[in-house]
């Protein structure tokens, strides 16, 4: 099925589905900390939240910040029987037209830098930190 639509939620928005599919980013997604994750979204200035839907169905959602480097992805979740069908690539791009010029940047694992290969970023790995899994900075130079 084709996308229908991209959405920016307020950051106090996003209903429950829209919550639970971006659990699936967040490291050991307990209650209490899906419930500080939601609000860091609603009470940190220049936070936004962004959520793709086909047939009325949400099927990938992203959470992302202003910085002094540009625009962070914080958060992207695409539902498990949604993946490889550029759900997330067209979160991504959303976000890049809303901050037109900005570079786009992510931290993330080993597993998700394919991801973000495909969708033109530059890949490094970070220094180790004790008690981590391997962590690898992405960032995509905005379009001039």
């Amino acid at each position: 099925m084709t996308l229908d639509g991209i959405r920016f939620p307020p950051p106090a928005g996003g209903d429950e589905t829209f919550w639970r599919l971006l659990a699936a980013s967040v490291g050991d997604p307990t209650i209490e900390k899906m419930a500080q994750v939601r609000a860091t979204y609603q009470n940190e200035p220049g936070r936004g939240l962004v959520e793709a839907t086909v047939g009325g169905v949400q099927v990938a959602a992203a959470g992302f910040r202003q910085d002094h480097e540009g625009v962070e992805i914080t958060h992207i979740a695409v539902a498990p029987e949604r993946r490889n069908s550029g759900y997330g690539r067209a979160l991504i791009e959303a976000i890049s037209r809303a901050y037109p010029g900005l570079p786009i940047h992510a931290e993330t694992h080993s597993g998700a830098t394919g991801f973000y290969l495909k969708l033109g970023f530059a890949v490094e790995a970070l220094p180790p930190k004790a008690g981590w899994a391997p962590r690898f900075r992405c960032l995509r130079i905005a379009d001039i």
